[in-house]
């Protein structure tokens, strides 16, 4: 896939199917493209210097109702932040919300876990839904 944001949309739906037609339920599958959502739009938004300069590849596994996805990039290098948790403040005025931050926060969260890996000139995350 091309890393342009309009795509996206399109992947999810076509996810969506495919995992309907084997037996994924509504709600892990609801799961997996929030975060992949999530993963690809960051990807795309902060891994190019310019859209539709990169590659991103896609693969989904699935074991009954166990579902791994692995997201692979030729981005720019990235280190996942070590702190996953919200920028969300029981005291922070709503009109006033940082724009980021919240996108490793949906993943740990919704993931039952992750792995993060730079191979060579690629980016590698592995999300694990059980």
């Amino acid at each position: 896939m091309a890393n342009r944001q309009e795509l996206v949309p399109h992947l999810l739906d076509d996810i969506q199917d495919w995992m309907k037609t084997v037996g994924v339920s509504e709600g892990k599958t609801t799961d997996v493209q929030i975060v992949l959502a999530e993963a690809l739009n960051n990807v795309i938004e902060h891994g190019f210097e310019h859209e539709n300069m990169g590659e991103l590849e896609i693969r989904i596994e699935v074991f009954g109702e166990r579902v791994t996805v692995h997201v692979s990039d030729n981005g720019m290098e990235f280190t996942p932040p070590s702190n996953t948790q919200t920028p969300l403040k029981f005291e922070d005025n709503l009109d006033e919300l940082p724009e980021g931050g919240f996108g490793w926060f949906l993943i740990k969260e919704i993931t039952s876990s992750f792995e993060f890996h730079r191979k060579k000139d690629r980016n590698e995350l592995i999300l694990f839904f059980n």
